[in-house]
C-alpha cells in the first residue's frame, strides 16, 4: 500500500525552502508545492509536503528550529524600473568622495543622479534670553550670502560632476540638483521620501575623528531614519574605481527582512559583477542549526539569481565585531551590507544600532537596507 503524503506547513518559498533543506539534511524525504518562480514572483502559499510516517520526527525538528527570524514574508513592493541615486553633499573632501564613487554607481546602473546640498539654516543663531528671544539683524544678508554661496559651489560642482561623466564616455547620464536650506538630516530625509531613490550614497567622517565628530553625524542618522537603502563611503576609504568593487558582504541573523534586502543587493550592485559573501556571526553552540539556514537561503539564492556568483559561510566567534572584521580582512571585502530596525529615539540614544556602530568601526563602506 503506498503511504499516505501529508502537508506538514505552508508558507512563502523562500521560508519553504529553508524548512525543506533542514528537513532532508535529518533525513525527511520532503517537496514543495506549488512553488512557482515565473518572472520573480513567488508563491505565498507553498505547501512542505512529506510523509505520514516522517510526522512526529519532523514536528521535533519544526520545534526547535522555528524562530522569529524565520517568518512568512508578506508580498514585497517591487523595485522602480527606473534607478535613481541620490547624492547628498556639502562639498567637503569625504563628500567629495562619495560623489565619485555615485558617479560611477549611477553609469553602471544606468540611473538618474540627483545632487542635494542642505545649506545653513539661520534659526540656529536664534537664541533664549530670558523669556525673548535675541535676533541677529545681520541674519537676512547671512541668509542670502550663504546662499548665493550654496548657489555658486553647486553650479561648479554640477560642471565637474558632468565632465567627469563626459570623460568616462557617459554624457547622456541624467544629472539633476537640488538646493534646500535647513537641518542636513532631516531635509535629505524629507527628499528622499519623495524622490524616493534606489539607493542613496553619502559620505562619513574617517574613523580617527573625535567622538564630538561622529556623535550626531548627519550620514549615521541618515542611514538610521531612511526608508531606501543608504551606502555610506568613509572618508579613509581607499576608492580606486568601481571596477575594483569585487566582493560584497552581507552579514545575517536570519530575519524575515533578509529576503527583501537580499533582493535589493542583488539588483543594486549586480551591474559590477561581484561576488556576494552571505555570512552569518555565532558561537558554536548554534551552529547545526545556523549552518543549516544558511545552507537553505544560499539554495534559495542560487535558484533565483542563477548569473550572480554567491558564497555562504558561517563565522563562528563570540564577538560580532571580532569575526567580521577578521572575515573582512580575509576574504578582501569591498563593501559591508546589512539589515538595520528602526527604534525610537530612546533606544537609539541608550544603545546605537548595529549600523551605526559599524559605521564608525570601519573604513569599508556601508550599505544598510531598513525591516
Amino acid at each position: 500500500m503506498e503511504e499516505k503524503i501529508i502537508t506538514l506547513a505552508t508558507n512563502t518559498y523562500q521560508h519553504a525552502q529553508v524548512l525543506k533543506n533542514i528537513l532532508e539534511t535529518e533525513g525527511i524525504e520532503c517537496f514543495l508545492q506549488n512553488a512557482n518562480l515565473i518572472q520573480g514572483t513567488i508563491n505565498s502559499s507553498v505547501r512542505i509536503r512529506i510523509k505520514e510516517s516522517d510526522l512526529d520526527k519532523a514536528m521535533k525538528i519544526m520545534e526547535q528550529i522555528e524562530e522569529p527570524g524565520i517568518e512568512k514574508l508578506a508580498d514585497k513592493p517591487a523595485i522602480p524600473q527606473n534607478p535613481r541615486v541620490l547624492l547628498p553633499i556639502d562639498f567637503s573632501d569625504y563628500s567629495e568622495k562619495a560623489a565619485g564613487m555615485a558617479l560611477d554607481w549611477a553609469m553602471r546602473l544606468q540611473a538618474e543622479i540627483t545632487v542635494l546640498n542642505v545649506y545653513f539654516n539661520p534659526i540656529i543663531n536664534t537664541l533664549p534670553f530670558s523669556e525673548a528671544y535675541v535676533y541677529d539683524t545681520s541674519l537676512d544678508e547671512m541668509m542670502v550670502d550663504m546662499e548665493e554661496q550654496a548657489e555658486a559651489d553647486m553650479k561648479a560642482f554640477i560642471k565637474a560632476f558632468k565632465e567627469k561623466a563626459k570623460e568616462a564616455g557617459d554624457e547622456k547620464i541624467r544629472i539633476k540638483h537640488h538646493l534646500v536650506r535647513g537641518v542636513a538630516e532631516e531635509e535629505i530625509l524629507r527628499f528622499s521620501d519623495n524622490y524616493k531613490p534606489t539607493v542613496i550614497i553619502m559620505g562619513t567622517r574617517g574613523k580617527d575623528r573625535k567622538a564630538a565628530d561622529l556623535i550626531g553625524s548627519v550620514t549615521a542618522e541618515v542611514m538610521e531614519m531612511a526608508r531606501v537603502p543608504v551606502l555610506a563611503v568613509p572618508e579613509d576609504f581607499n576608492y580606486q574605481g568601481i571596477d575594483n568593487i569585487k566582493n560584497v558582504l552581507y552579514a545575517t541573523n536570519f530575519e524575515e527582512s533578509d529576503f527583501e534586502a537580499l533582493d535589493k543587493l542583488e539588483r543594486i550592485v549586480k551591474p559590477l559583477e561581484v561576488k556576494i559573501y552571505f555570512v552569518h556571526v555565532g558561537p558554536q553552540m548554534d551552529s547545526k542549526w545556523d549552518r543549516l539556514k544558511l545552507e537553505g537561503l544560499k539554495k534559495h539564492m542560487e535558484e533565483r539569481f542563477p548569473n550572480t556568483q554567491i558564497v555562504c559561510d558561517f563565522i563562528e566567534n563570540e564577538d560580532f565585531w571580532v569575526g567580521l572584521e577578521g572575515f573582512i580582512q580575509k576574504e578582501k571585502i569591498d563593501i559591508i551590507s546589512l539589515t538595520t530596525k528602526r527604534r525610537n529615539l530612546i533606544a537609539r540614544l541608550i544603545n546605537p544600532s548595529v549600523g551605526k556602530k559599524m559605521l564608525f568601526h570601519t573604513n569599508t563602506p556601508m550599505l544598510v537596507f531598513h525591516a
